[in-house]
Formats: C-alpha cells, sequence, structure tokens
C-alpha cells in the first residue's frame, strides 16, 4: 500500500472509469484517459534501517517469514492485516489440498513487502509465484525473498503498476491464480486496478482470484461498484474453522471473484 497526496485535478481525472485497452491507457468503460500510477504514486527515499525487521507466523511453516519494513516508499513497505489473513488461508488451503497449487502460476497484486507471494512460494516449492508492485518497492521485495527463499528458485519480483500493460516480463497469460491483499486503500487507483483485474482474467479465461481486503472508508464502496461490473464476488467460506469470524471482527473480508461472461 502506499499513501499519496495528489492534487484535485488528478484525483478527478482517476476517478473516472478508463477506456478500452489501446496503448498503457484502458480499461472498462467510459473513454477518460488516466494517469499512470507512478504519475499518482510519486517515489520517495527508503528511510528503513537493516534492524527494521517483522516476523510474520503463516501455519505449515517451520519458521516465521522475516520481512525487512520500509515506510519510504509509503504503506506498501509495511505488512498488513490482510496480507497476513491470506497468507494464513493460503496456508491452511495447502494443508488441505497440497496439489492444489503444484505446478501453477501464481502472480501477487501489490505485493509491497512479498509477504503472500513469499508464504506462497515457500509452502508450494514447485509453484511458480511472482511477486509485483510499483518499481520503488521492488528493492525490499528481492531482499524480503533472498531472506526467506535464498536463491529465489520459485519466486520473481517484477514491476507491475496498475492500469498500465501488462509487463511483457511477466508471463500473465499463463497465471493460474491471482493474489491481492490490502489493495483497496487510495481511491484515485481503484479504476487502475479494475483495469489490471481485467487485463489478467479477460471473459473465458479460467483462472482463480483471491481478493483480501480490509474496510477502511465508505470511499472504498466506490471501487466495488466498479468492480462488480466486470466480477462476481463469492465470500471465501472453506477457511479453517472460526478463522473467518476471527477476521470479519477486525473488517477484513476474504472474497473469490469471478469474471463476469
Amino acid at each position: 500500500m502506499t499513501v499519496i497526496v495528489v492534487d484535485a485535478a488528478t484525483a478527478a481525472a482517476a476517478a473516472e472509469l478508463p477506456r478500452p485497452r489501446g496503448g498503457s491507457v484502458s480499461s472498462t468503460d467510459s473513454g477518460v484517459a488516466l494517469p499512470s500510477f507512478e504519475a499518482l504514486a510519486p517515489s520517495r527515499p527508503p528511510t528503513t534501517t537493516a534492524q527494521e525487521e517483522v516476523a510474520i507466523g503463516v501455519p505449515g511453516l517451520g519458521a516465521p517469514v522475516r520481512l525487512k519494513v520500509d515506510a519510504g516508499p509509503g504503506c506498501g513497505g509495511i505488512a498488513w492485516p490482510a496480507g497476513e489473513v491470506l497468507s494464513r488461508y493460503v496456508a491452511h488451503r495447502h494443508a488441505r489440498d497440497p496439489a492444489r497449487l503444484a505446478g501453477k502460476t501464481v502472480l501477487e497484486l501489490g505485493s509491497g513487502t512479498g509477504l503472500v507471494g513469499i508464504a506462497t512460494a515457500l509452502l508450494v516449492p514447485d509453484a511458480d509465484v511472482w511477486v509485483t508492485d510499483q518499481d520503488i518497492l521492488l528493492d525490499l521485495m528481492r531482499e524480503n525473498a533472498e531472506l526467506n527463499i535464498p536463491g529465489s528458485r520459485n519466486i520473481h519480483v517484477e514491476e507491475l503498476s496498475w492500469g498500465e500493460d501488462l509487463p511483457a516480463a511477466i508471463p500473465t497469460a499463463s497465471v493460474d491464480v491471482v493474489l491481492a491483499a490490502d489493495c483497496v486503500y487510495f481511491e484515485p487507483a481503484f479504476p487502475l486496478l479494475v483495469k489490471t483485474l481485467c487485463d489478467l482474467a479477460p471473459v473465458g479465461k479460467d483462472m482463480e482470484i483471491l481478493f483480501c481486503y480490509k474496510k477502511r472508508r465508505k470511499a472504498d464502496k466506490r471501487f466495488f461498484a466498479l468492480l462488480k461490473k466486470h466480477f462476481d464476488s463469492i465470500v471465501v467460506d472453506d477457511d479453517k474453522e472460526g478463522e473467518r469470524e476471527k477476521y470479519n471482527r477486525e473488517g477484513v473480508m476474504l472474497w473469490r471473484l469471478r469474471r463476469r461472461r
């Protein structure tokens, strides 16, 4: 996550729905060109020292996931509740069905510290996992990947800015599962995120999207109004007994998105 202050003109432009894809402008319904995510979220220098590290326990792993954290680029350099919930769900499902993600290509959007993708790569060594975010967060994700998976055998770090063309470096056509946690936080970026989800999951493609978020503001409803034009949202109900009730009380929701035909 990244918190940025933008001027009113930029925010107003970003609040419009993007048009059908052409070049790096795109999206869904209207004809308004959107600014890039980089323009909306300018970089800032890192502020973290080598001693700033957190450990996140994930069931099924022999040791906690170690994460360097960095508030310099904004909130994206910090571990957030929805990422922990999604990591635990992936671990729970893996314990029940170890073959579920075996050999699959998994892509995490807005990875930030890389927590969810790193946990997935540790749980499923033969999955091909891609953690993605803005350029300013790539070094942090690479450091965390190396910290937990020396040599980064099955995890890849790549830039993917919402609303822009999908990077050629990522095998997006082969992605089987998309993971997204705590990506609903910055209103001008809502149409950019919807566009990227649509690009990753074109109509007719058989894929799974696990989407976890924490309710924070009434404005977040606007994101889901945009989202439901293209996706059905199904509450994940096969988590560990009592887990959903626990994180729901904290305002965290976990959905499975299905592209509308």
